[in-house]
């Protein structure tokens, strides 16, 4: 959490000290935008400028290229982010734009089967079965992320905006947990420095309408470093609402 609330308040202090407008460069194709989360529609008679900006999204991870025994739960594995604290744009011709965002994202990568993430003393996660005489109910990997997508837009009409581009990530924390009942009783397991992959690049694509959408995310690198951790990487659809 500490990891957390540093991260929200820097962002914070970012759009703070750096959210400003250089209006004189706004008819220039080519000129860079720093904007204040907003969606905006600016329609002069040759020329459509959108700009994209302080989103939430929610959606559903579904593991790929995983090992043998794992085994990811699309319907239990989500996604949450708020996306582009701080957005800024670069104009391509009159309509078209590339955006550059920066983003929290925190994702939760859960097992529901017989088997569990655990950790041992030399930090190797490995999957395991539980104890014996238990009940599973869940085991995750829970990993937070700075994200910085970078975009190239097509506004289909005034209100229904195309995105697709790379989304780089910084994840800095990662933690597993595990919870099972014994004896009718609930038990939980935790451990922290899961040794998630650092920096990782995926690609995104979104449809916007009138604020509201869907994306798609693939990110084809190991969740967890491959000396110390199963194999799976991640594939997320979900909703996108932006402001």
């Amino acid at each position: 959490m500490k990891h957390h609330l540093t991260a929200i308040t820097v962002a914070l202090l970012c759009v703070t000290s750096i959210a400003a407008r250089d209006r004189k460069d706004d008819d220039k194709p080519g000129g860079w935008d720093f904007d204040l989360p907003s969606l905006k529609l600016k329609d002069s008679s040759r020329e459509i400028e959108l700009s994209l900006s302080s989103s939430f999204s929610f959606g559903f991870i579904t593991g790929i290229n995983q090992s043998k025994d794992v085994s990811i739960d699309m319907g239990q594995s989500f996604e949450l982010e708020w996306g582009d604290i701080l957005h800024m744009t670069a104009h391509i011709g009159k309509k078209d734009f590339v955006g550059i965002g920066l983003g929290l994202d925190w994702r939760n990568y859960r097992v529901t089967d017989f088997k569990r993430f655990a950790k041992d003393e030399q930090g190797i996660i490995s999957m395991q079965d539980y104890p014996e005489e238990t009940e599973p109910k869940f085991s995750r990997i829970h990993t937070f992320s700075l994200s910085v997508p970078v975009k190239y837009y097509h506004p289909l009409s005034k209100k229904v905006l195309f995105g697709i581009g790379p989304e780089l990530y910084f994840t800095p924390h990662g933690s597993l947990k595990t919870r099972f009942y014994e004896g009718g009783e609930k038990r939980k397991l935790t451990a922290g420095n899961v040794h998630q992959s650092r920096f990782s690049v995926g690609v995104g694509t979104e449809l916007i309408i009138n604020h509201v959408g869907i994306y798609y995310k693939y990110n084809p690198f190991n969740v967890l470093q491959t000396a110390y951790g199963p194999k799976f990487s991640s594939m997320t659809i979900g909703l996108k609402v932006s402001f």
